[in-house]
């Protein structure tokens, strides 16, 4: 009678040795925390050459920083985003700054200076920047479609001749 009991705690504690760090990690591992230092209301740093270009089109930005290719919610944030941009193409850009390692590289340069000069702290975070370059909104991980695009008209709406 001990001895099935002992083996079946024996698999136990063999299994969660060998896999538990895949799941202590797999939902919480670079969650965006804390607040940014670039606030709402705050003129955005465009620092790179396609936030600069965007902004100089006169497009509303939506910068993600995040990484698609291995961040669930980045790429639901992303996919979400370019849907949205795809209907407002002439007024809205989507911009993608991957600021932290994955599996199998490092993070892109550029990306990791922009990142540090808006304060974050893991991913996903989503930054609306008007047309003026001012920070209209923040989302802070998952960002649903529905509520990208409501933010993204009101921020045509701030922009329509009256």
């Amino acid at each position: 009678m001990k001895r099935p009991f002992f083996v079946i705690v024996f698999f136990i504690v063999l299994w969660f040795s060998l896999y538990s760090h895949l799941i202590s990690h797999a939902v919480i591992r670079g969650a965006p925390e804390g607040k940014p230092r670039v606030q709402v209301g705050d003129k955005a740093p465009l620092d790179t050459a396609d936030l600069k270009k965007a902004h100089d089109e006169g497009k509303i930005i939506l910068l993600m920083f995040g990484n698609p290719d291995h961040c669930r919610y980045c790429e639901k944030v992303w996919f979400n985003s370019e849907d949205i941009a795809s209907k407002y193409e002439k007024d809205v850009a989507v911009i993608a700054k991957r600021h932290r390692a994955a599996e199998f590289w490092g993070p892109e340069p550029e990306s990791e200076a922009l990142a540090e000069r808006y304060g974050i702290v893991g991913e996903p975070w989503l930054f609306l920047i008007d047309k003026q370059g001012i920070v209209r909104h923040i989302f802070v991980g998952f960002a649903g479609k529905s509520g990208i695009e409501a933010e993204v008209k009101k921020l045509l709406d701030m922009t329509k001749p009256r």
